[in-house]
């Protein structure tokens, strides 16, 4: 999903998270990989839908994706590629309202970017 600066603010993602952790507890506490689990499964994707109708985002899995960069990363990490600072900035609002800790965050190593030839 590409970041879109008229939806995606950063007051927006705090916003996100803070209800996140309100209605479906820190990451810690869930029990799926991308989903509160605990019988809160079909709450989380009505409230994905009715933030995603709020801020005017795509539907629900546009906001689920949003959520998903905050994750923590996999064994074999991850690749970010264009959606680099989409990641970097739902990662900082996630930490910032709680949702993540700082042992969530991926150990990162910064490659510079190919210049294009014009």
């Amino acid at each position: 999903m590409a970041w879109d600066p008229e939806i995606w603010t950063g007051d927006v993602r705090r916003v996100l998270y803070r209800r996140l952790v309100d209605r479906f507890g820190p990451y810690d506490q869930w029990t799926k990989k991308s989903s509160p689990g605990r019988d809160l499964d079909a709450a989380f994707l009505d409230f994905c839908g009715s933030f995603a109708t709020a801020v005017g985002a795509k539907s629900g899995k546009a906001v689920q994706q949003q959520i998903r960069f905050a994750m923590p990363e996999t064994e074999r990490g991850s690749s970010w590629g264009r959606h680099a600072q989409t990641a970097i900035l739902n990662k900082a609002a996630a930490l910032e309202a709680g949702f993540i800790e700082d042992k969530h965050l991926p150990d990162l190593v910064a490659v510079g970017r190919l210049k294009s030839e014009a």
